[in-house]
């Protein structure tokens, strides 16, 4: 007897590829997808930064995420290319900040999103009501 999740397309492609891909078609775009990707799948870990206000459309800022011992953001400077780091958490502290590559902080996070969704049945339903 086969997985059910396994057959899922989304999977089987990997939620890594899957967020390159959509990065690579938008990346302001896929900031906001990002967000409300998180917020669905993963609210208590999410954390979303907007900016905007009473005149003008709310646009997200800041995606931050915490998935065990690493905080994942990712932001919009404003100009260029989104920044993306990665935290070590350990007993509330975080020890290490490093700014990474879009491509590696993606493929990080597909690994952490996959695990997520192997181990949490309400995290595989959600993330599989996104991605289809």
């Amino acid at each position: 007897m086969s997985d059910p999740m396994e057959e899922q397309e989304w999977f089987k492609f990997g939620m890594a590829a899957t967020l390159c891909k959509q990065y690579a078609a938008d990346q302001r775009m896929f900031l906001e997808l990002l967000a409300q990707m998180l917020e669905q799948a993963l609210p208590e870990e999410t954390e979303i930064g907007r900016k905007g206000g009473l005149f003008s459309k709310k646009t997200v800022q800041r995606v931050t995420v915490l998935m065990g011992t690493d905080r994942y953001t990712l932001e919009d400077p404003g100009r260029g290319a989104l920044r993306a780091t990665k935290t070590r958490i350990v007993r509330g502290i975080a020890l290490k900040t490093e700014e990474i590559p879009i491509e590696e902080w993606l493929a990080d996070l597909g690994v952490a999103l996959d695990e997520r969704a192997r181990s949490n049945k309400a995290a595989r339903e959600a993330l599989a009501k996104l991605f289809g």
